[in-house]
């Protein structure tokens, strides 16, 4: 009860407070763009007539210790038994079980970009962000257990403002890390020193501040931290496998876990160390004394809590400085849920976002290795930059992909599906309850593997949902892949080798997998039985819904992507109620239409609605060459999206 009359009283306190040094825009966007993912108008509308100081607060008053969308559904169920994965099931056994757990693992990072695209508290994900990198671990490396991935991942949010304390703690119990390290190995007589180099390293020091007999003597205090396969790998400490002697570190003397906690958090350089990182997570690449030194003194003032960290790094004269606008890269994650959020894009396909991520060099849950993501330069590189455009044009595109008001009577039949453009696109042919045609239309955004090189994963390539309505109940539904080289002369032009790749098919709400529909060749055999919901060589697939049903081979639409197909990013003041008064965690947020650029442009604080001032909204510094684009809302915003100063922030 006293947090939340303090939190009340200091919602009281900005809503009453003078406005004499209200935030111009441009440092709105500013504020807004480092703390979270860009800047919607009404965000910066909203803190339009708040000082810096009463701004910051309002921003750091709204961060939250749970999400706003459920959790998918899988995580509801009985879990699976990880416990067997390596002691009962053979190879081909394993192999599905890995496979089930990859698909439930893109699950999880769909859900999070939603989460990151709808939520009131942007700055409470981006620390979920910086603690994904931080302790860092990776899925391939804790044994596909995405049921703990994804308990680390709540804790993270838990303690996204809370308290590194805490969090140093829960890393010398946390299943997915000391797995990831090979802390479960580390035992009395044996000592495994990966977590240990990796704490000071890492997590608190930094290098060069430790000796490695520090490395060896905290490898001796975390022996017997272990994993219990019965448990599906879950933290238990073996006494038996525990070097009980004393040890001494760090110019301290200690035992146990515990003591190693307490001799980091007693340090000036962990706080120094954590200081800095936080700066360049949010000030700037390059090191600030002043900022950095009162970072520091709030981490240690405040007994290692972390918002008030936080309130010293964004009101530092530093932070303001107009030398550090535009310092900062947008990282790929950064980079696609701001797109969301400040330009109204809706979301059409929520699977496709972490292949985006992918493509651009950041993969949640997948980091490159247990330094986690370098950032700054790193993201910018000729070719990321070629990707990053195509990836704007796409979500761009998505406006165009969104259904209509749906028609009295009329269904929305929708097909996820991606494609080969060897010599040309695939062109697909879709027809229901026999002989109705619905489409025939050339999948135009199927990946040129001619020139790119053919993918390695089916995530990686170009999927897209498709949504056709139609004025009659579909019992059945064909797709026919129409122009492969082998395909009949009198079904079009056959020159080159193209596929057709189809993933899904919804109908009144339930989804059919293209694995569970029956296929087949189109008049020729390309040998061999053909891949689930891969048309390769002219094929064709049939969905019988009334039988896929009958044998239970249908399910609800996924929840998370029901609450996000067509809707647009919190963006026209949705998302931005006081902490009093958020719906609870359970809720969904109020959302707005998706924007297009007319409705953004009309969106903006009316100082930012001219030509020649709208780029403030979105960019940190100005156009390159000074290209404002023309006065038509569209070419405006393609001109700002477009520039190469929209990567920055």
């Amino acid at each position: 009860m006293r947090s939340l009359a303090i939190v009340l009283a200091l919602l009281a306190a900005i809503l009453v407070a003078p406005v004499s040094h209200a935030l111009p825009p441009e440092e709105a966007r500013h504020l807004l763009a480092r703390v979270g993912f860009g800047a919607a108008p009404a965000e910066i509308e909203e803190l339009a007539p708040l000082a810096r100081e009463q701004a910051v607060d309002l921003l750091l008053s709204r961060m939250r210790r749970a999400p706003v969308l459920p959790r998918p559904a899988f995580l509801d169920a009985p879990w699976p038994p990880y416990r067997d994965m390596y002691s009962r099931m053979t190879q081909g056994e394993r192999d599905a079980f890995i496979q089930a757990r990859r698909a439930e693992l893109q699950q999880v990072k769909a859900w999070w970009y939603a989460e990151m695209i709808s939520t009131p508290s942007p700055l409470t994900e981006r620390m979920a962000l910086f603690w994904h990198n931080h302790f860092v671990s990776a899925f391939e490396g804790v044994g596909q257990n995405v049921h703990r991935m994804w308990d680390q991942n709540a804790m993270f949010r838990a303690e996204a403002g809370g308290s590194f304390a805490r969090l140093l703690e829960a890393s010398l119990s946390d299943p997915v890390l000391l797995r990831y390290l090979d802390a479960h190995r580390n035992v009395k007589g044996r000592p495994n020193e990966n977590l240990a180099r990796e704490l000071l390293e890492l997590f608190a020091l930094g290098e060069g501040h430790y000796a490695e007999a520090d490395i060896r003597e905290i490898a001796r205090a975390l022996t017997g931290l272990g994993l219990d396969p019965r448990d599906d790998w879950g933290f238990r400490f073996f006494p038996g496998n525990h070097d009980p002697g004393t040890k001494r570190f760090l110019g301290e003397p200690g035992s146990g876990a515990a003591d190693v906690v307490r001799v980091l958090l007693a340090r000036d350089r962990t706080a120094a160390f954590l200081a800095a990182k936080l700066w360049r997570e949010f000030g700037a690449p390059e090191p600030d004394a002043a900022a950095e030194a009162a970072i520091a003194a709030a981490l240690r003032g405040s007994g290692w809590e972390i918002r008030p960290a936080l309130r010293a790094l964004f009101l530092s004269d530093a932070f303001w400085s107009p030398r550090h606008r535009g310092a900062l890269v947008k990282s790929p994650v950064v980079l696609i849920v701001a797109a969301h959020r400040e330009l109204g894009l809706p979301v059409v396909d929520l699977g496709a976002l972490p292949v985006h991520g992918r493509r651009l060099g950041q993969d949640l849950f997948e980091p490159p290795n247990v330094k986690g993501w370098p950032g700054g330069t790193a993201w910018i590189t000729p070719a990321s930059l070629v990707a990053r455009h195509d990836v704007m044009e796409r979500l761009l595109a998505n406006r165009q992909l969104v259904a209509g008001p749906e028609m009295a009577g009329r269904r929305v039949l929708a097909l996820r599906v991606a494609g080969d453009a060897w010599n040309g696109p695939p062109i697909m042919r879709l027809t229901i309850n026999g002989d109705r045609l619905v489409a025939r239309r050339e999948i135009e955004f199927a990946t040129d593997t001619a020139r790119h090189g053919t993918l390695p994963d089916r995530a990686d390539w170009n999927w897209r949902v498709l949504r056709f309505q139609v004025d009659e109940e579909i019992r059945v539904a064909k797709v026919e892949f129409l122009n492969d080289a082998a395909a009949p002369a009198s079904d079009g032009p056959r020159r080159g080798d193209r596929n057709l790749f189809v993933e899904w098919l919804e109908a009144d709400g339930e989804r059919f997998q293209a694995a569970d529909a029956t296929q087949a060749w189109r008049g020729v055999s390309c040998g061999g039985p053909p891949r689930p919901g891969n048309l390769n060589c002219n094929g064709e697939l049939v969905f019988d819904l009334a039988a896929m049903r009958a044998a239970g081979r249908m399910r609800p639409r996924d929840a998370t992507e029901g609450m996000m197909a067509g809707m647009a990013a919190p963006s026209m003041g949705a998302g931005m109620a006081p902490a009093s008064t958020r719906a609870p965690a359970t809720a969904l947020p109020p959302r707005a239409t998706h924007l297009d650029a007319r409705g953004w442009l009309g969106g903006l604080p009316p100082l930012l609605r001219r030509p020649d001032m709208a780029w403030r909204a979105l960019a940190p510094l100005p156009p390159v060459g000074g290209a404002q684009g023309g006065a038509e809302a569209e070419a405006l915003l393609r001109a700002i999206v477009f520039d190469p100063v929209y990567q920055l922030m």
